[in-house]
């Protein structure tokens, strides 16, 4: 019983708290959770924990970044502030995994030189570049190892897409050289319960969805946070400057009682209406009574030059967002009051389940398919939540297998349920699914 009780006291003091509020309380701080807070004991549904946990890993991660410190919060400041965003100063994917297969810089804060991006860009504190070596790399959907069809707006512009990883996880990367393939370790014969690459507790990786403004309605820009950024165009290759909105971020966080990580998503809350044929300005859906096509209509090669025909996107009704992440939603967008930040919602938090006491510690060898997951099919779970991003994940909405968690569990061996190390360590692994292909006429 004592070592029991000094588990649990670890682990509070881990999340950052002796005592675990039940209703949790929303509080804005530029502090990351360092996990999920949970009453001890506690034997029923977590959802409203665990949301609690995603939101003030959001309000962190859009907080404010301090000047020249990568990764670090102005605390100075309140989550209003103008400047760089936490999440913005994080490494991206062509910081990380370059194209020739040479070391990352070993500092965290430092920069890499131009040659580095694709855009040859001189990239300094807070700037964004999103580009990729191939014409449709930043513009594909994630698939299960792969990339699918592309997600265009209203305004005809392609969502394009962005990954980042904090100190932590970098800093586990560059040390043991994983991004090359061949230092990559092999799965052993019989297979391991727990996998071969365990990243520290403490890694955070940000996948972010940002869409060119142009075009937008007037009523929709004062409503997105919005940023320059460094953007190759896929038909001509050139790069420039332009005005991008983030409308969609995933954030996953390994945590000392979660090895299988926690993962939350976000929207921005016009992307589409909450239900089909709801009038309005959206960014992907034009607020008539058009269904959305069974399958994406557009291929991602050859790609459909911008301005592209736009087609409606609309949530399933049978995988909406949860009653209770709605409750959570309403009371910390009335602490964001007076920010953009107001125009964000959390669409779900998916974290692996257990039997029993809830706080206790999940044990690493748990996978994270859908019975052992939230939302998914196992006890305690549930299949009516949403668990696809509009923004990332577009036509994978009905199917709890191509959640989050269970499709990254198909990475968890190998890669610690992180697909970007398999598909991006060099040489990269990643193409068009051949679904997303279409034969030129």
């Amino acid at each position: 019983m004592l070592l029991r009780t000094m588990a649990l006291a670890a682990v509070a003091l881990a999340a950052g708290a002796a005592i675990c509020p039940n209703p949790p309380v929303p509080a804005l701080s530029p502090r990351a959770p360092a996990d999920v807070c949970i009453p001890d004991p506690f034997n029923a549904l977590t959802l409203n924990f665990f949301d609690d946990y995603s939101w003030r890993m959001f309000t962190a991660m859009v907080w404010p970044a301090a000047h020249n410190q990568r990764g670090g919060a102005d605390t100075a400041r309140g989550i209003g502030g103008s400047g760089a965003r936490v999440f913005e100063t994080f490494k991206s994917l062509w910081e990380v995994f370059h194209d020739d297969g040479s070391a990352p810089t070993a500092a965290f804060n430092a920069y890499d030189p131009p040659s580095a991006n694709t855009c040859r860009a001189a990239t300094r504190f807070g700037d964004v570049v999103l580009a990729a070596s191939t014409p449709y790399g930043d513009i594909g959907q994630a698939g299960i190892g792969e990339l699918t069809g592309p997600l265009v707006a209203q305004n005809g512009r392609y969502v394009r897409y962005q990954t980042l990883y904090n100190q932590v996880a970098y800093d586990y990367i560059v040390r043991n050289r994983y991004y090359l393939r061949d230092r990559l370790p092999p799965i052993p014969s019989p297979r391991p319960d727990v996998p071969v690459m365990q990243f520290p507790v403490g890694s955070i990786v940000v996948k972010a969805a940002w869409l060119d403004v142009r075009g937008l309605p007037k009523a929709l820009l004062s409503r997105l946070y919005k940023r320059p950024a460094t953007v190759r165009d896929p038909d001509t290759g050139a790069c420039s400057s332009a005005t991008v909105a983030l409308i969609g971020l995933h954030i996953v966080q390994k945590t000392a009682t979660r090895p299988q990580w926690i993962w939350s998503s976000f929207e921005q809350a016009d992307t589409a209406p909450l239900f089909a044929g709801i009038v309005g300005d959206y960014l992907l859906n034009d607020g008539s009574p058009t269904p959305m096509p069974e399958e994406n209509p557009i291929p991602l090669v050859p790609l459909p030059k911008q301005p592209a025909k736009p087609f409606n996107v609309v949530r399933n009704s049978a995988t909406s967002i949860h009653p209770n992440t709605h409750a959570a939603n309403s009371a910390w967008r009335d602490l964001l009051k007076g920010t953009v930040w107001r125009n964000y919602q959390l669409i779900v938090t998916q974290w692996p389940l257990q039997p029993g006491n809830q706080a206790l510690p999940v044990p690493v060898a748990n996978t994270g398919d859908i019975y052992n997951t939230f939302p998914g099919t196992g006890p305690g779970a549930t299949s009516d939540s949403a668990f696809a991003n509009l923004t990332m994940e577009t036509f994978d909405q009905r199917r709890v297998e191509l959640g989050c968690m269970s499709c990254h569990n198909r990475a968890r061996l190998a890669a610690d349920f992180l697909w970007s190390v398999l598909d991006h360590a060099y040489p990269a692994k990643i193409a068009p699914a051949p679904a997303a292909v279409r034969a030129a006429r």
